[in-house]
């Protein structure tokens, strides 16, 4: 299953930071979850503006989402962004 983030930035918010930010916490879960697989960050992904940032990432089993959103990095990541995101939709795609 591939799982996708997509965020939507403030107005003003450094695009590229925060990128990098996701970029080093996905390096992170993909280094210690072995069911994690794959991840990437991609910029500009919407046209009509909706999300700034796109993160996509394998998952080899399902019912491991959980561990992922309590993971230290996930969280970690989301308490560095709090500031400057505005939004955030997730999906999954088998």
């Amino acid at each position: 299953m591939k799982h996708y983030v997509l965020l939507k930035l403030a107005q003003g918010a450094d695009v590229d930071a925060a990128r990098h930010k996701v970029w080093k916490a996905l390096d992170k879960l993909d280094a210690d979850l072995d069911w994690l697989n794959r991840p990437a960050v991609f910029r500009s992904c919407r046209p009509d503006g909706d999300a700034d940032l796109m993160a996509v990432f394998e998952v080899d089993e399902e019912e491991r989402l959980p561990e992922y959103l309590n993971h230290p990095a996930r969280v970690k990541l989301a308490e560095a962004l709090k500031d400057v995101l505005v939004s955030q939709v997730t999906f999954d795609h088998y």
